[in-house]
C-alpha cells in the first residue's frame, strides 16, 4: 500500500511473491551475493618488464 507516493520502496527491502506473483524475492541486497564472482585484478605500475613468472 502507498500513501502519497506510487510504488516507492527501501532498496533493501524483499517484497513480491511467489512463482509468477510480482517481481519475487531477489530485491534484496543479499540476493545479489548469488550472483557475484570475486576476481581479482593485480596491476604493476613497474616500468621495468617483468619475467613470466
Amino acid at each position: 500500500m502507498w500513501t502519497n507516493c506510487y510504488h516507492l520502496y527501501p532498496a533493501h527491502a524483499a517484497f513480491g511473491g511467489y512463482k509468477q506473483s510480482g517481481v519475487g524475492r531477489e530485491n534484496h541486497k543479499m540476493m545479489l551475493a548469488h550472483y557475484q564472482n570475486v576476481k581479482n585484478l593485480l596491476v604493476s605500475y613497474d616500468e621495468n618488464p617483468m619475467g613470466f613468472f
